[in-house]
């Protein structure tokens, strides 16, 4: 991003640049090769691949806590023994890697064990079973009482909310911060 004293200014130049030869070589490929293939072995996988890593980044942060929103615990979830994190590095254990980017991926259900208070005291977000984009998929169906069916709660089982409790907490962390929130800094 550019800074300027008064906006942002959501240009970089070396994106701009990166954009730029990409379109280029784009346009002389479809020009000087064929047009059919530069659109199906580039354009189209380009498309398909950015459009599911967007809705991936969106859903691992469709919940936050707009009450807490600078702490690291509420602003993503856990998603705990489900397989797709064999296959993405447990990027699942999402609060951990806004905890500590560089802990290796094979340690990080081992802190999540090792520091299940944490999470509980925090009262972050864990859920079983399901990954972002089913979580995604929920709460853009509006599903959020399916969604809570794989909540977690890691404290003990008499203090453990109900379903319609944890509805509640999922409705209240989609909800927008508040507009004169947004300019504050973390205390």
């Amino acid at each position: 991003l550019l800074h300027h004293p008064h906006r942002q200014v959501w240009v970089d130049p070396g994106h701009l640049g990166g954009l730029c030869i990409w379109l280029g070589s784009i346009v002389l490929l479809a020009k000087c090769v064929n047009l059919c293939v530069t659109l199906w072995v580039f354009c189209i996988p380009h498309v398909i691949a950015m459009s599911a890593m967007a809705f991936g980044n969106w859903a691992q942060h469709i919940f936050v806590n707009p009450k807490d929103r600078h702490n690291n615990f509420a602003l993503t979830y856990n998603c705990i023994e489900t397989p797709v994190n064999q296959t993405t590095f447990n990027d699942g254990y999402h609060i951990i890697h806004h905890l500590n980017a560089r802990l290796h991926w094979s340690e990080i259900p081992q802190y999540f064990y090792d520091n299940k208070e944490k999470f509980e005291k925090s009262g972050s977000l864990t859920f079983r079973g399901v990954h972002f984009f089913d979580v995604g998929i929920m709460v853009m169906t509006k599903n959020l009482r399916g969604l809570a069916e794989h909540y977690v709660h890691l404290g003990p089982k008499e203090t453990a909310p109900t379903i319609d409790q944890v509805v509640e907490k999922l409705q209240g962390w989609l909800k927008p911060v508040p507009a004169e929130e947004l300019g504050k800094k973390a205390k």
